[in-house]
């Protein structure tokens, strides 16, 4: 009986919360239409946006930079570890001949 209970209390607040929501999301979309549209298109909020749009474009340059380098370095240190590893296996193979 508890299970029934609490199965049909589930419901109810579903049912009720779902239509709460119906109707608040109506609210947020008519405010929004009063006031965002508004606020994002007035020109102070767009030259804000530009600025955002370039510092984030710069960062992605400085970023892509500093990878690229960072992998030369490490590329080219691999290959003069290996170059040290071949160069010692090389000597000790004629010194063993």
């Amino acid at each position: 009986m508890g299970l029934k209970r609490t199965a049909l209390a589930m419901g109810v607040g579903y049912i009720l919360g779902a239509k709460a929501g119906e109707q608040r999301y109506a609210q947020i979309k008519e405010l929004w239409a009063r006031t965002g549209r508004p606020l994002v298109e007035s020109p102070s909020v767009q030259r804000f946006a530009q600025v955002g749009k370039d510092a984030a474009s710069r960062a992605v340059e400085v970023v892509a930079s500093r990878a690229q380098s960072g992998g030369q370095r490490f590329v080219s240190a691999a290959r003069e570890r290996a170059g040290q590893r071949w160069g010692a296996a090389a000597q000790e193979r004629v010194r063993v001949d």
